[in-house]
């Protein structure tokens, strides 16, 4: 026997408008459902904020008002949509997270009397593109602010102290810094009208501490070195992707892409004290500073600005100190050399076209970072004091463009970063006449 599906009331009611309704000509239309929002984000009125980024597949559309679209979490891998009216459209990336500290070295014991080196300090991780290299930005219709800024680099993590003993550990490397994030790999457009665009990398990560050496004893063996301090990480580049004005919009678009500053070079460690003052560590270098753009610019029609900044260099990291010598006629430690500063970044090594109209475009390198100071000599314990560090070199000026620049009508201007100041060198240590302290 067949069963028969029953129409609800609800279903009957909808047929007989329908039926209604095209009698009478003309026929009843369901509201559209509106698109979803892309997971983290949230709206009110026109504003939008997500937390967690643009995942690759979604799709977060704007009103036809003046919007204001806060994106942080996480890079724009999907596609943003601005729209028609004014609309700011800010995306941040997410910053790296630090290197984690390295361990303390085992102390030496009765039967194993030579301390342990510290552990190394970790690498800090890579900061987060703002645009990812999947990631679309359509500002649409009207005159908008599109700024996108690549998250920072990680901090290295501090080299672990070295243990105590007859002979003694040396303190362990700082870690490295991370690099900072791009700010666009992706493809910008900016649409129709007067837009204002800014594409700014992340901030290399600064290095960790070196380490400070050991102790030793007062009548045998050496004290430790001082770690190595860690260097800083190059900044990240502003644009590496694609931005494209309108082709056919006579707006006065103002782009700039900012390569991200080098991270600092950190201190070298302290030489441990005892029979004999441990080497003082070297500093770590600067970080380079990263490329202004090192894709595509086009301004489309209209008289456009271009603009295209290499970052600073990371300064270097100061030598440190030698230890003392801390019994009868012991010398002093030498002290550690200081980290060069970091060479300032390209201000273009891409492209940048200016499109139709007399534009003006600007490419400048970044300024090199300076080299730290030497560390100074340990005091001799009625022998004599340790050399000093030597200082560290400057860091040198970026190129203003190593690309290519396009269109001859326009005003073109390229110049390069000036160089940094080299470092002092450190102050010998001296001979104290045998006053025995660390």
């Amino acid at each position: 026997m067949r069963s028969t599906a029953r129409i609800s009331t609800a279903g009957r009611a909808g047929r007989a408008l329908i039926g209604l309704g095209t009698a009478a000509g003309f026929v009843l239309l369901v509201p559209a459902q509106a698109w979803a929002l892309p997971p983290g984000c949230t709206q009110s009125g026109a504003n939008f904020t997500c937390t967690a980024g643009i995942p690759a597949g979604q799709i977060l559309n704007g009103t036809s008002g003046n919007n204001i679209i806060t994106i942080t979490g996480g890079a724009v891998d999907g596609t943003v949509n601005g729209l028609a009216g004014n609309d700011t459209i800010r995306v941040t990336g997410v910053a790296g997270t630090a290197g984690t500290n390295g361990p303390a070295g085992a102390n030496g014991t009765m039967g194993t009397p030579a301390g342990n080196a510290g552990g190394n300090g970790g690498v800090g991780n890579v900061g987060g593109n703002g645009v990812g290299t999947s990631g679309v930005i359509d500002g649409g219709a009207g005159t908008d602010s599109i700024i996108v800024i690549g998250g920072a680099g990680g901090n290295g993590g501090n080299g672990g102290q070295g243990g105590l003993g007859f002979a003694t550990g040396a303190g362990g490397a700082g870690g490295n810094g991370g690099i900072g994030g791009v700010g666009n790999a992706g493809n910008i457009t900016g649409g129709a009208g007067n837009d204002i665009v800014t594409l700014t990398a992340g901030r290399g990560g600064n290095g960790g501490l070196g380490g400070s050496g050991g102790n030793s004893a007062l009548v045998a063996g050496g004290a430790g070195a001082g770690g190595i301090g860690g260097a800083g990480a190059a900044g990240g580049v502003g644009n590496s992707g694609i931005f494209t004005g309108a082709l056919a919009d006579p707006g006065l678009d103002d782009v700039t892409a900012n390569g991200g500053a080098g991270g600092t070079g950190a201190a070298g460690g302290v030489g441990g004290c005892g029979h004999g003052g441990g080497a003082g560590g070297v500093g770590g270098a600067g970080g380079a500073g990263g490329i202004g753009n090192s894709g595509t610019i086009s301004g489309g029609a209209g008289a456009d600005t271009l603009k295209a900044n290499g970052g600073l260099g990371g300064n270097g990291g100061v030598g440190g100190k030698g230890g003392n010598g801390s019994a009868a006629v012991q010398p002093g430690g030498a002290g550690g050399v200081g980290g060069a500063g970091g060479a300032g970044g390209i201000g273009n090594s891409g492209t940048l076209t200016g499109g139709t109209g007399v534009d003006t475009i600007t490419a400048t390198g970044g300024k090199g970072g300076n080299g730290a100071g030497g560390g100074n000599g340990g005091t001799g314990c009625s022998g004599p004091g340790g050399p000093g560090g030597l200082g560290g070199a400057a860091g040198a000026g970026g190129l203003g463009n190593s690309g290519t620049i396009n269109d001859g009508l326009d005003t073109i201007t390229t110049s390069s970063g000036a160089s940094g100041l080299a470092g002092g060198n450190g102050v010998a240590g001296i001979n104290n006449g045998g006053i025995c302290t660390c």
